[in-house]
């Protein structure tokens, strides 16, 4: 009893100095709210998978590999589709080549990775007499408009050179047949498959992100042109574009947020109905929100959209804390009619609770800080700073600004409003009746259809719940924890995702993949002149022979004599070429996989074009690489040596090509390279198994002839680490790891192993932080078990919530990792509303002597009601997040408005009754 005396001593001084000295404090706080202003523009706010999850990760190193090396990681589709007729006509035509030149010069693009009938790199391709022959699908200055003779006659070469091309023509048109379906990319030279849809494939440097809202009006601006020609359907798709455009509509809907601010103070106002109880907590949490926003842009960190979680969050704790003493000080006022004497109550009856509610919400929120993800630290750093202010902001600031600008006696009423008393009796009576059990009853039923939904133990039997069970330890497998990235992004409502879905029915797949392949050996430098190989090798005529001197001599003077032993790198080898062709021809068999390309394939175009007598027509049988066994399937006396013929192929493309063009699919050395595919399916389940299913084939496949000279992907980042090719990483055993795959199939497979890693440790840390604290502030495991016990009430409905948005395959709300923070941000709102009625009840335990229903009624009367309102409040703050089209902050909202509603029901209802079963010596102290 001592030691509460002494607590409530140091809050009582607290208060003593903070009124003696409440002008310089005011002054404080105003000049801090004017520097943390200044900071906000300051704000780096981007969408960047890649500085989202950590860069240890396997895929999210792969992918920067792939990027870094090659490009074609920051891909936008535009598709043009054209209503009457075929794309064969000069109007078309010309609007496609001035589209590519448009986006060409956007900001920060990679021209010579374009893919387009109108690019550089796209070439009619044949051979004559000479060899092969390189030559632009259309002129530069584009289709004729006043020669319709000399027209038709380009029209036709494009049309032949596109056709002629099974490598390139997938990635550069859609043809369907009479009946509108799509043709099957083997099917494109047949006479019935007619070009409806051109498209342009462009990419862009990492650049780009830094500039996302300039960027992206500009390409907004461009899609508004070409959408004013009714003659084409324009469908828009792409990494780049979707993350921009997710800034710029949060950017766009700023007027939500005005409408937000409305609400809360309209509710302010019918609660207080006083402008200074509407307008001070809104001060009091907008220097917090400064405050905080302007430490981001001060400290240049690289936010996300989903950082504007942390103003609404801060929002939600400061007014709550701000409901709290606003009441307090208010009711105070009302009764005695002293304003200083309300202020030193308010301030030193809220300190203490406020700071503990606020110390283990720090605790809780720095537990986030512990995940190698960048916007949970974020989150951790800059939300345990935003909540340490509300201290002085809320707590402190709201009842000096009464004290200098005191409300009027009548809108001081002692009691409240009628509704308060109606609804603490109700609730008194339920709490202390046989009504008790309809609260616990609602509980059982919500756990029950958690239970349900989440598929607990897998309960259900299902046969794919019990690989993920047996294989990853998921207890809940009825949540997926995997990411649909555009539904993640954009709600199905929005036009940006209807557009998607038409693009993936006529693109090979709108989500790319990229398979790195580096040689095993390195390229060692040319030898000098007093170093050339042995001169007998160039008599030397078996193949094998003259590999195995080559070798030896390599081994011995550590450079290469090209000259005598052909070039060097993998991609030089046929054996190489030959199992990525086979890899390919796997890929686009799957289901989920729609094309593939790499360097291989042009390689099988040379053959094919090589391998006919000039002025006869390629045969498609001779689309392969110049394999042993290719060769000697048609000529069992074949003895040519297939990686000269593939040296020679790589000669004339290198010869007929400009810099550049191979640049996206082969290195200059020749020994690394890349597989780019695309995927035809966004559901987070069949984007794993793609995932996992190309990894299997890479282990069952990894020790065939060409793939046993060539690592594949990284096995651990950063992407500077290449160490896991030799280290015990690629060694079987228990610390081996399955190489990665890139692309943003890499990217969505991070997030999931992220968000497996993390989906239920992440919350059980945070719970556990919670419980220890509590159990030192309030110097009770009992009183900390029955704050938890409410808390894991709640997040166990999340997770049910997660269960069904995935039984729907609603993927804008299954639990995927952007979505795992509000685990924890629902248990700091929880524990906030917990402490203060707990704090309240031990309060009016002592004023009451002991008489608890009337301690309960008292306590339901003011803390209870003011958690409703500060509920209410935040309910209406969360209309921005749910009115964009954004689906992340969507699903934000809705499970921290799900975690509300049960943290009330819990806190009102729950805690009651179990502090009156269980009696707890904080609360009861002597009366128990």
């Amino acid at each position: 009893m001592g030691e509460q005396i002494q607590k409530k001593g140091m809050a009582e001084r607290y208060a003593d100095f903070v009124l003696k000295f409440r002008g310089p404090i005011i002054l404080f706080l105003i000049a801090g709210t004017i520097l943390g202003a200044l900071q906000i523009p300051n704000l780096d706010i981007r969408n960047d998978p890649d500085t989202l999850l950590p860069p240890t990760n396997r895929y999210v190193a792969t992918n920067l590999y792939a990027e870094h090396n090659f490009g074609m990681g920051n891909l936008m589709v535009f598709s043009l589709r054209v209503k009457e007729g075929d794309i064969y006509q000069p109007w078309f035509v010309n609007k496609v080549q001035e589209l590519h030149r448009k986006l060409v010069a956007l900001p920060h693009s990679r021209e010579t990775n374009f893919i387009d009938f109108a690019a550089q790199k796209i070439k009619y391709m044949t051979s004559d007499e000479n060899g092969l022959v390189f030559k632009r699908l259309i002129p530069t200055s584009g289709i004729s408009t006043d020669d319709p003779a000399k027209a038709k006659e380009q029209l036709d070469f494009l049309r032949e050179g596109i056709k002629s091309n099974p490598v390139m023509a997938p990635m550069l048109v859609a043809m369907f047949d009479a009946e509108g379906n799509r043709c099957a990319y083997e099917d494109y030279h047949k006479e019935s498959c007619v070009a409806k849809a051109a498209y342009i494939i462009a990419d862009y440097t990492d650049d780009v992100k830094e500039m996302y809202l300039p960027w992206v009006k500009q390409v907004r601006s461009l899609m508004d042109e070409v959408a004013q020609d009714e003659r084409v359907e324009l469908l828009v798709a792409g990494e780049p574009y979707f993350l921009a455009w997710m800034l710029a509509d949060l950017v766009n809907k700023w007027w939500l947020f005005a409408i937000s601010i409305a609400i809360v103070i309209v509710v302010l106002w019918l609660e207080f109905r006083d402008w200074r109880g509407a307008i001070f907590p809104l001060i009091g949490v907008g220097m917090t929100i400064v405050f905080t926003l302007g430490l981001m842009g001060f400290t240049a960190f690289k936010l996300t959209t989903m950082m504007v979680l942390t103003p609404m969050l801060l929002l939600a704790i400061g007014i709550g804390h701000s409901v709290q003493v606003t009441r307090r000080f208010l009711l105070d006022y009302g009764q005695s009619g002293d304003c200083e004497a309300a202020g030193r109550k308010a301030i030193s009856h809220t300190i203490v609770p406020a700071t503990l509610s606020i110390i283990t919400d720090m605790v809780g929120f720095a537990t986030l800080a512990s995940v190698d993800i960048s916007f949970y630290k974020a989150y951790a750093w800059f939300g345990m700073f935003g909540m340490l202010t509300l201290l002085l902001t809320t707590t402190t600031l709201i009842p000096l600004l009464l004290t200098k600008f005191p409300p009027s006696a009548a809108s001081c009423k002692a009691g409240g409003h009628k509704w308060e008393t109606q609804v603490g009796g109700f609730l008194t009576k339920v709490v202390m009746g046989p009504g008790k059990w309809a609260p616990i009853a609602f509980i059982v039923l919500v756990m029950g259809a958690s239970v349900y939904y989440t598929n607990l133990m897998n309960w259900k039997g299902d046969p794919q719940a019990a690989v993920k069970l047996a294989e990853e330890g998921d207890i809940m497998p009825g949540v997926e924890k995997g990411i649909n990235y555009a539904r993640a992004a954009f709600k199905g409502s929005s036009d940006i995702w209807k557009d998607l879905v038409k693009l993936n029915e006529i693109m090979p797949g709108v989500i790319s993949v990229s398979i790195p392949i580096r040689g095993k050996e390195p390229v060692l430098p040319d030898c000098s002149e007093d170093q050339l190989f042995p001169e007998e090798i160039y008599d030397i005529e078996d193949v094998n022979e003259r590999h195995a001197i080559c070798t030896r001599e390599k081994t011995a003077k550590g450079c290469w004599d090209a000259e005598a032993c052909g070039a060097q790198g993998v991609f030089n080898q046929a054996d190489v070429l030959a199992d990525i062709e086979a890899m390919e021809n796997w890929m686009r068999k799957h289901e989920f996989i729609g094309y593939t390309g790499s360097y291989a394939q042009y390689v099988r175009l040379v053959n094919m074009l090589l391998s006919a007598e000039p002025g006869v027509k390629p045969d498609i049988k001779d689309l392969a690489i110049p394999s042993r066994e290719f060769l000697t399937g048609i000529d069992p006396d074949d003895d040519r040596d297939p990686d000269g013929i593939v040296q020679l192929y790589n000669g004339l493309l290198e010869m007929m090509t400009s810099d550049g063009d191979m640049d996206s699919f082969v290195s200059a050395d020749w020994n690394e390279g890349v597989i780019l595919g695309f995927v035809n399916t966004m559901d987070p389940r069949e984007t794993h198994q793609v995932t996992m299913d190309i990894q299997q084939y890479i282990e069952d496949h990894k020790n065939d002839k060409g793939f046993s000279k060539v690592n594949f992907g990284l096995r651990s980042g950063p992407v500077t680490d290449l160490s896991g090719d030799t280290n015990e990483l690629s060694i079987e055993g228990p610390n081996y790891v399955r190489p990665a795959v890139g692309g943003f199939l890499g990217a969505t497979e991070a997030t999931r192993e992220v968000a497996m890693e993390n989906w239920l440790v992440g919350p059980l840390q945070t719970a556990l932080a919670v419980f220890v604290i509590a159990a030192l502030i309030f110097r009770s495991l009992l009183v900390a078990g029955i704050l938890i016990f409410t808390l894991f009430i709640t997040l166990f409905a999340q997770y049910g919530l997660g269960g069904y948005f995935t039984s729907v395959e609603n993927w804008s709300g299954n639990l995927a990792f952007h979505l795992l923070v509000t685990l924890s941000i629902a248990m700091g709102l929880g524990v906030d509303y917990g402490i203060y009625m707990l704090s309240r009840l031990k309060e009016e335990m002592v004023e009451t002597t002991g008489n608890w229903e009337q301690a309960l009624r008292n306590t339901l009367n003011t803390t209870g009601s003011a958690v409703i309102v500060s509920v209410v409040v935040l309910l209406g703050s969360f209309i921005p997040l749910v009115a964009t089209d954004l689906a992340n902050t969507w699903g934000l909202a809705m499970f921290i408005g799900e975690a509300l509603v049960i943290d009330v029901f819990t806190a009102l209802m729950l805690l009651p009754t179990l502090v009156y079963w269980f009696r707890p010596k904080y609360v009861f102290g002597e009366y128990r």
